[in-house]
């Protein structure tokens, strides 16, 4: 099997472990489980009574929320509305 055909068949998961969510969102594992205490993002997905990981999606609206480093607000209303 070639790269390209392996590559057309990989898998992405959805739900992360610890250490892979926190280098989805560029962070350290530490920061990440702190901003999860702090309710800042989301808690892991359970899925038989045993904590599976962070869904990227919940990962993903939580990031579309957060304000610019310019302090204007994701998902705000614009001029051409």
């Amino acid at each position: 099997m070639t790269s390209a055909s392996r590559s057309k068949h990989a898998v992405v998961p959805r739900l992360l472990r610890r250490e892979r969510a926190a280098a989805y969102l560029d962070i350290s594992p530490s920061h990440f489980d702190k901003l999860v205490r702090e309710g800042r993002l989301p808690q892991p997905k359970k899925l038989d009574e045993r904590t599976k990981g962070w869904d990227t999606h919940d990962l993903d609206v939580h990031i579309d929320h957060l304000p610019y480093a310019g302090g204007s607000v994701a998902n705000a209303p614009s001029d051409w509305d």
